[in-house]
């Protein structure tokens, strides 16, 4: 489970809203590699009145990984949305993430050919 450092910025995060925040990012670290699991997020949410259509609430979440940063952001008309917003775009590139740094295997084609070159 990740620590998750919630802050809001003109804007009170309350226990339901920190607990909704725990409950939809807290589990995002099963989805990466077991040697680059991360032990923190930084999530800020911040009401900003003069966003457009409406989208006052906006979230940012910033996980830290041993080799990269991975960032998403939402704008929404309430917290809760943005961080379901926040959540599908992490999961995105984390699964990205993980398809670059992930350990190669090589087949058994590949290894066969190495062991016993063709002949021509």
């Amino acid at each position: 489970m990740l620590k998750i450092d919630a802050v809001g910025r003109n804007y009170h995060i309350d226990d339901e809203l920190e607990e909704y925040i725990n409950q939809k990012l807290g589990g995002l670290d099963r989805f990466l590699p077991r040697e680059h699991k991360s032990g923190q997020m930084r999530v800020e949410i911040f009401k900003d009145p003069s966003g457009k259509e409406d989208n006052h609430y906006k979230c940012k979440a910033h996980l830290d990984v041993p080799t990269t940063n991975i960032i998403a952001q939402a704008a929404t008309m309430n917290p809760h949305a943005a961080i379901d917003i926040v959540e599908e775009k992490l999961k995105l590139q984390i699964r990205k993430y993980k398809d670059k740094y992930k350990p190669r295997r090589a087949g058994l084609k590949e290894l066969f050919d190495r062991i016993r070159p063709r002949r021509g």
